[in-house]
């Protein structure tokens, strides 16, 4: 009887030994470890998060890993965990047995929201236009210029900044400011993305080309074609539309 109970005593001594001298030590570290393998993810998929909300990502634009891989000099795993990550806060969705794509708004969903905004800013460019003196067009044409130095040499943020910048200069002038400010909900709403963004170089010189319209109409003070350019600004920019 007394050797099993000496055996019995012995396997206990001996697993707190092991607990107090081997799992306190290794235990806080391991656990550190673990902490820091989640936080290095955790800051990974905040980096990509970061990147599409500055437009370095299209909504719809396919998610590479190996790419992610190179532009974050991250592993493949951690790379998967934050599109994991990303995929389950809605950023970007998963397509099975195709990957990762940032997400993007439903299309018809959009197009109803630019027939709204047609409407409105057509109205409040009608409103604005008896309102606009040579001074009022001279700032409408510093933003419109503006706006075209960030094409030129700007960054998104800029571009999409100052291309808000030169429509709210114009819709400010319209007698019924409440309609400007639902302008700018409405517009904000209807942004595939965070921040106005243009697939191409060619849809962003689009777009300047369409405000030199715009100027234009205001400037020889003819409705038709302000009305005409207006439309055709909403309808045709490549801002307006999430990736294909």
């Amino acid at each position: 009887m007394f050797l099993p109970s000496m055996r019995f005593v012995m396997r206990i001594y001996w697993r707190q030994f092991v607990r107090n001298n081997f799992d306190k030590s290794s235990g806080p570290n391991e656990e550190a470890a673990m902490k820091v393998r989640k936080e290095q993810k955790r800051l990974l998929a905040a980096e990509i998060g970061a990147a599409i909300l500055q437009g370095d990502y299209r909504p719809g634009e396919w998610l590479r890993q190996i790419d992610l891989e190179e532009a974050f000099a991250a592993k493949r795993f951690d790379v998967r965990s934050a599109l994991t990550q990303l995929a389950a806060s809605g950023m970007v969705s998963h397509v099975e047995n195709r990957g990762y794509r940032v997400a993007q708004p439903d299309l018809t969903v959009v197009r109803e929201i630019l027939a709204i905004r047609m409407l409105l800013e057509v109205e409040a460019a009608t409103q604005a236009l008896p309102n606009i003196g040579p001074g009022e067009l001279e700032k409408i044409k510093q933003t419109q210029k503006i706006f075209e130095d960030a094409v030129a040499r700007g960054s998104k943020a800029d571009q999409a900044n100052t291309n808000a910048a030169f429509h709210d200069e114009i819709y400010r002038h319209a007698a019924n400011q409440s309609l400007a400010r639902l302008i700018v909900e409405i517009r904000n709403r209807a942004r595939p993305g965070p921040i106005a963004l243009w697939p191409s170089n060619a849809e962003l010189q689009r777009s300047a080309a369409h405000h030199v319209e715009i100027v234009d109409a205001i400037e020889s003070r003819d409705l038709a074609a302000l009305v005409a350019a207006v439309r055709r600004h909403i309808v045709e920019s490549g801002a307006n539309y999430p990736a294909r």
